[in-house]
Parts: structure tokens; sequence; C-alpha cells
């Protein structure tokens, strides 16, 4: 199962769901739950919180993409570690980094039920 949740992962993270939500259920399951540790604090996210995000997105930015620097799976999770990039609406043809990110990822039915996440913004 490991090879399985980590081409799951590595799918969801390649792709423009984040700039295309009607992607959403492809990479997400049900019954989802996150929790993320942010710069800004701790919050938790269910299926519905998450989607609500991956809109607000697809509104700011041009494009999304990570860029994967660490990937280690065992069974039905996977850690990863990776730098979000975008180009924004207003500025698109410059591609800046917004965010450093390490994440837990659980995948259930092919696909990503749990994460647990900590990210920190870029310095730019």
């Amino acid at each position: 199962m490991s090879v399985a949740s980590k081409k799951v992962v590595k799918e969801f993270l390649n792709s423009d769901v984040f700039i295309k939500p009607d992607l959403f259920s492809d990479f997400i399951h049900k019954d989802f739950k996150m929790h993320w540790h942010a710069s800004s604090g701790y919050r938790e996210f269910n299926y519905e919180d998450y989607y609500r995000i991956t809109e607000s997105t697809a509104t700011s930015y041009e494009s999304m993409r990570t860029e994967i620097t660490h990937m280690i799976s065992d069974k039905q999770e996977v850690a990863v570690r990776f730098t979000v990039f975008v180009r924004t609406v207003e500025n698109n043809r410059e591609e800046v980094p917004v965010g450093y990110f390490i994440s837990i990822f659980k995948v259930s039915e092919n696909k990503i039920i749990e994460v647990h996440q900590t990210s920190h913004p870029s310095e730019q």
C-alpha cells in the first residue's frame, strides 16, 4: 500500500486542485480531517472547510506548483517536505514561493483522509 499511497499524495501535490476546485473530490476523502500548525496558530479543517480553501486560492492564483524535496512512505502514511510556488492573478509573469510545508498524509480508499501539517510563509 505504501507505493499506492505515495502515488496518491504525489498526484495530489502535482495537481491543479488549488486552481481548479472541481478536481478536489478526486483526491480528498469525504471523511477528511486536517490538523494544521501554521505561523498564525493551530487550525483544524474538515472536507468542507478544506474545499473552501481551494476555492479561495483559485480566485487569487493564476498557477500553483509544489516542489517536493523529501517523500517517505510507510503503508498508508506519507511524509512530505515541499515548497509551494504561485503566480498571482495580478502578476502572472513572476513565480514566487509562498510557503514551506512538512505534511504527513494518511490515505484510505485511494484518497487523502487525514493530514498533519506544519508550515511557515516564505520570506518574500
